[in-house]
């Protein structure tokens, strides 16, 4: 294998598999496998040739790229690059490393990783609170035209008022939202997310702006919420499944550590930057 294929592969396996699981719950141990039967001195010889840093630059930037699809702007700078190159070179020398366990070395890159990206979507806390909202301004943000809007909608955490189901309802949509601090009427439901059911092919808009996704990313970004992370992927993905073929999902802040594992058949996923560190997501049901 050369340099780029042998990073490329060790970096696909420590980055994805801890998602992969809570996508698919299961307990995968392939890194396992995989590397301890590899020859370590390889991969040290590897760290001493002139390919080294320019393989590395170039996974780095890949990376970087595919948290910023979807924009044409180039949101991410060199200073960025160069945190991603020193994450990357830790995994590296830690493999390296003959006496670190492997399952320390993907914890501590996973953390790594995940405190990268939680940088960026946690800039999202500094926007002005949902509530404060005109509807018309959360469509906007969630880059939602009222003029494709038909069926039936979800708002999750749609506030204790539900202003963006009312004005939906208004406009001859189907519109309903879940709280924890609403109070039940036709379309506003008392509800922990993540206890709600989502029946498959309900819905053909869902929305949530600054309540869902941030709270996953919150819970990505502390080792010891490992649990509620759990939940909460197993929620988005019933969630994604409770949206009809062509039905769309429109949040902020995007969740790209998950994002990128979806499978592209059945979900197709744009990013777009709100400003200059929150990022949007727009997921379709294809399939």
């Amino acid at each position: 294998m050369s340099t780029e294929e042998i990073y490329t592969y060790i970096l696909t396996v420590f980055e994805g598999k801890s998602f992969e699981n809570i996508i698919l719950n299961k307990n995968n141990t392939e890194y396992k496998s995989s590397f301890e039967n590899e020859n370590r001195d390889k991969i040290i010889k590897e760290m001493n040739t002139s390919k080294y840093k320019e393989v590395m630059e170039k996974l780095a930037r890949s990376f970087l790229k595919n948290i910023a699809k979807g924009t044409n702007s180039n949101k991410f700078t060199r200073d960025d690059c160069t945190k991603i190159l020193e994450i990357y070179h830790k995994l590296i020398l830690n493999i390296s490393d003959r006496n670190m366990p492997y399952e320390k070395i993907a914890l501590e890159h996973y953390t790594n990783v995940k405190n990268f990206i939680n940088e960026y979507t946690s800039e999202a806390t500094k926007t002005t609170e949902k509530s404060k909202y005109s509807p018309e301004f959360i469509l906007d943000i969630l880059n939602v035209n009222l003029n494709e809007v038909s069926g039936k909608s979800l708002d999750l955490g749609c506030g204790k008022k539900g202003e963006l189901v009312e004005y939906l309802a208004k406009n001859g949509v189907d519109a309903y939202g879940i709280d924890m601090e609403c109070e039940d009427t036709d379309r506003l439901e008392q509800e922990d997310w993540l206890q709600k059911e989502y029946p498959e092919k309900s819905y053909d808009l869902i929305t949530s702006n600054l309540t869902f996704t941030k709270y996953f990313n919150d819970a990505n970004a502390e080792e010891a919420n490992d649990q509620e992370c759990f939940e909460y992927a197993q929620t988005y993905m019933k969630i994604l499944n409770s949206l009809k073929v062509g039905g769309k999902w429109h949040y902020v802040p995007a969740v790209t550590f998950i994002e990128e594992l979806l499978p592209e058949d059945k979900f197709e996923v744009n990013n777009s930057f709100v400003d200059d560190n929150v990022m949007r997501t727009i997921i379709k049901r294809i399939k």
